[in-house]
């Protein structure tokens, strides 16, 4: 009883983060179009936003991949593991990446 509610508390927590991180790429849009539009910004800043951005939009579609809606059995969650991800997926992930990068960047020029 107690890991069916832990079970519905995950994919509840799933969920609102999804929900969350779509929001929050979306204020970031926001953010970086005023900033782009009032030609006020600095650079590095710009630059981490747009990989958050990145990010989100990664971590966002990798949730929304692997939503289930029934349990699955380890047989087939190795099976599912077996098969490369959907061309979404990798496209997202390979985004996800370079966001990360950008974000790095932004902390490292700086610095030199």
């Amino acid at each position: 009883m107690l890991f069916i509610l832990f079970i519905e508390f995950m994919r509840i927590f799933a969920l609102v983060l999804q929900l969350g991180c779509l929001a929050f790429a979306l204020y970031l849009s926001y953010k970086v179009g005023l900033s782009l539009y009032q030609n006020d910004y600095v650079l590095m800043e710009l630059v981490a936003n747009i990989g958050t951005i990145l990010i989100c939009i990664d971590l966002g579609t990798f949730l929304f991949s692997s939503n289930t809606k029934d349990g699955i059995s380890l047989e087939q969650y190795a099976k599912q593991l077996d098969q490369p991800p959907s061309k979404l997926v990798n496209v997202t992930r390979k985004l996800g990446h370079l966001g990360i990068m950008l974000i790095i960047c932004s902390w490292v020029v700086p610095l030199i």
